[in-house]
């Protein structure tokens, strides 16, 4: 899909991802960008422009997202419950997550609308494995049960009624905008002179991705003629949390060192995936390497 003069829906678009999406929309010229957010963060849509409209609406409600999505060419569903509200109340993480879902669905499959959904790779749980997009699916929490749920919609909704769609599970993703994570919480701690305190023996590694890469990988994903599909989205890269509080240490200067908590239950010991089948069916290729990424943020944050 050319999307220079196309319309396009993002749910949650004013989130931390979903506002990369509308950035790297508006600059390939899209003609209208609408925004549906519970809550709309205006403050990351500062340098979006004329073209982004704003609704605020939950995709619970199904006829808000009918509105939203009359009359667009594609939809970027990435509105969601988080992994922390969703362990502490699974309930609405099915609300939001699965029932959202199929709202946006059910309106785009009418709309003739494609669909490019932001999963995560917490589909495939804790595995000592680098995970390629055929890996067992073995999540144990709701917030990746209902991702799940997600993915084998939109496959039952391919099936059915031909919707077009792409499945993007994310990896580990960090950069400008993001409330929580890792990477914030410990950059923010340490710009305020503050020693930062981990759970865990510092181990546990991830594969981190900036999230200018992943808003790029979603634009591929609308662009390309691929349908009825799922990808990784990941740098193809690893490193421990040790290592990323190391690295944000030298860069911000600060003079501390960092607390490992052992008696903190971790969710996560490792999770990496491999990028190649995005790489290879999409054209995406990743831009930003950790160091580069980590320093943006950083400068970001001081910014702020």
């Amino acid at each position: 899909m050319e999307l220079a003069g196309k319309r396009f829906l993002v749910t949650g678009g004013s989130g931390f991802i979903g506002s990369h999406v509308v950035d790297r929309l508006v600059d390939r010229g899209a003609s209208e960008v609408v925004v549906l957010d519970k809550v709309v963060r205006r403050e990351n849509l500062e340098g979006a422009g004329d073209t982004v409209a704003l609704l605020e609406g939950d995709v619970t409600d199904a006829d808000v997202v009918r509105r939203a999505i009359d009359g667009v060419d594609g939809v970027f569903h990435m509105a969601v419950l988080p992994l922390g509200p969703s362990v502490e109340n699974p309930r609405l993480a099915h609300e939001v997550n699965a029932g959202g879902s199929l709202n946006v669905f059910e309106a785009a499959r009418d709309a003739g609308a494609k669909v490019v959904y932001s999963s995560a790779s917490s589909v495939y749980g804790d595995t000592e494995e680098t995970t390629d997009e055929s890996h067992p699916l073995n999540t144990r929490t709701m917030y990746g049960a209902t991702k799940l749920a997600g993915e084998l919609y939109l496959r039952a909704f391919n099936d059915a009624y031909g919707l077009p769609y792409v499945t993007l599970r994310y990896m580990n993703v960090y950069g400008p905008r993001q409330e929580g994570g890792l990477v914030m919480a410990v950059a923010r701690r340490l710009l305020t002179g503050e020693a930062p305190t981990i759970q865990g023996d510092g181990s546990q590694s991830f594969d981190f991705v900036h999230v200018r890469d992943v808003a790029d990988a979603n634009v591929h994903a609308m662009e390309s003629d691929v349908s009825d599909d799922v990808f990784n989205v990941g740098s193809g890269g690893e490193a421990s949390v040790r290592e990323v509080t190391e690295k944000l240490i030298e860069i911000t200067g600060a003079d501390v060192s960092p607390t490992y908590d052992t008696s903190k239950r971790v969710l996560m010991t490792r999770r990496v995936g491999t990028n190649r089948r995005a790489r290879e069916s999409l054209g995406w290729q990743v831009s930003i390497d950790l160091d580069e990424g980590l320093r943006d943020t950083v400068e970001w944050l001081r910014g702020r």
